[in-house]
Parts: C-alpha cells; sequence; structure tokens
C-alpha cells in the first residue's frame, strides 16, 4: 500500500529573497549584544583616556615639583641663598624691579615668627622665578614666585619629596612654590600667612 503522493504547492513568488533579506538582517538580540559591546568598548576607551590624561598630568607636576626643590636645594648651598640680604620688605620688593618683568609681592610675616631674610633671582623650567628667603627657627624656607597662566586661586596642594615639604598654590594672579625641611603643620601656617598677598 503506497502512500498518496504529498500536496506541492510551489513557494511564493519573491519568498527566497524574504529569507535572504531576513538571515542578512541582524536579530534584535544580535544588535543589543554590538550595542553593549560598542558601548563597553567606548567606555574601556574613556577610562584608558582618561587615566593617561590624569597620569600625565601627575607626571608634568612631579617633574615641576622636582624642579622647584632642586632650586631650593641649590640656595642651600653656602653663598647662593640670597642675592639681596634684608629683612625690610621696602629694600626686596624693588630689588626685583629690572630683574624680572613681573613684580613679586613681598611680605613679611616676621611678627608671627617667619621673618623675611632676603631675596633672589632663580630659573624653575627655564623661566626665571622670584625667590623670597624666609626663616623659622634654625629652618630655611624658599618661597618661589610667578605670574600664573590663569588668574583663578587655588588651594594650596601638599607634596612630601625626598623629605622635604612643598606647598604649591595660586593668588591674585600668581603661582606660588613654598619649600623647607619644616614640619608641614607649620608651613601650612607659613602659606596662610603669605597666601593670599596684596599685588
Amino acid at each position: 500500500m503506497t502512500q498518496p503522493p504529498l500536496p506541492y504547492f510551489p513557494a511564493p513568488p519573491g519568498l527566497k529573497e524574504e529569507i535572504r533579506a531576513a538571515l542578512r538582517r541582524p536579530s534584535r538580540r544580535r544588535v543589543q549584544a554590538q550595542t553593549l559591546w560598542t558601548a563597553g568598548l567606548a567606555a574601556m576607551l574613556l577610562l584608558a583616556a582618561g587615566a593617561w590624561f590624569v597620569g600625565a598630568q601627575r607626571r608634568a607636576t612631579d617633574a615641576e615639583l622636582d624642579r622647584v626643590l632642586d632650586g631650593h636645594l641649590r640656595s642651600l648651598v653656602p653663598g647662593h641663598l640670597f642675592d639681596v640680604a634684608s629683612t625690610d620688605q621696602h629694600t626686596v620688593k624693588p630689588w626685583f624691579a629690572g630683574k624680572l618683568d613681573f613684580s613679586p609681592p613681598v611680605v613679611d610675616p616676621a611678627a608671627e615668627g617667619y621673618p623675611l631674610v632676603g631675596g633672589r633671582v632663580d630659573v624653575i623650567e627655564g623661566e626665571p622665578v622670584a625667590a623670597l628667603v624666609y626663616s623659622r627657627r634654625s629652618h630655611i624656607i624658599n618661597l618661589f614666585v610667578r605670574p600664573a597662566e590663569g588668574s583663578a586661586a587655588s588651594d594650596p596642594v601638599e607634596k612630601i619629596l625626598r623629605g622635604y615639604n612643598i606647598l604649591s598654590w595660586s593668588a591674585a594672579g600668581m603661582r606660588y612654590w613654598a619649600v623647607s625641611d619644616l614640619n608641614v603643620g607649620e608651613l601650612r601656617e607659613f602659606q596662610r600667612l603669605v597666601g593670599l598677598p596684596a599685588p
């Protein structure tokens, strides 16, 4: 007994093309997976770029602080501490005229135990800077000053480098670095005393 043949129905015209088009078209799940993968890759690239940028800034800041500390250490060589020796801010400030293309603010917090002892011209990162020299008991504090690229004031940033404390900040259009082997608490007090000098 043979089975009758199954009926045959011809495919409607265009069905082959519809099937091929459907196979070429990605599924919703595949589109979602590709979107997530692309978003994840973009996020990883942004994080990597951000980490590189922060690292580059940190390296630049560390290099700058290395040069500031080198200036402080050079000054401690006998005979290099100051070019003008004076406890009078009205002698030290005008001494810089003609030696720098800016006039550094000079204050004298001697009444609070941080007397001005002199000043000199130094070079940090290839740029001339004013170096104001203060003392606290037997400790020397170098306060390096140069015009700031931006006029915005910034809070002091602390760093310990090779056993020396460094505070850096911007105020009144100037950039400052205070460097000393003085303990950080007293260096912060010094910074507060000279942190916002009048231009």
